[in-house]
């Protein structure tokens, strides 16, 4: 699959180790909105209250939405 460099409002933490979750963000990147107010973070960690390590493979945004 032939990759188009992303948008600026799509933001990647780090690449997959997976092929198959790459390829599905992918995917998801050639069908996601490349201008304002649409954003995407994908595959970060987050530490939650009880102290576990959270993986957050994408979190789209929009202005006045979550998803």
């Amino acid at each position: 699959m032939a990759q188009s460099k992303p948008a600026k409002n799509w933001i990647v933490h780090t690449e997959s180790g997976f092929p198959w979750e790459r390829e599905a963000l992918e995917f998801v990147r050639t069908q996601f909105p490349s201008h304002e107010p649409y954003r995407a973070w994908t595959n970060f960690e987050f530490i939650g209250d009880d102290g576990s390590i959270n993986e957050v493979d994408l979190l789209p945004l929009r202005l006045r939405d979550s998803f």
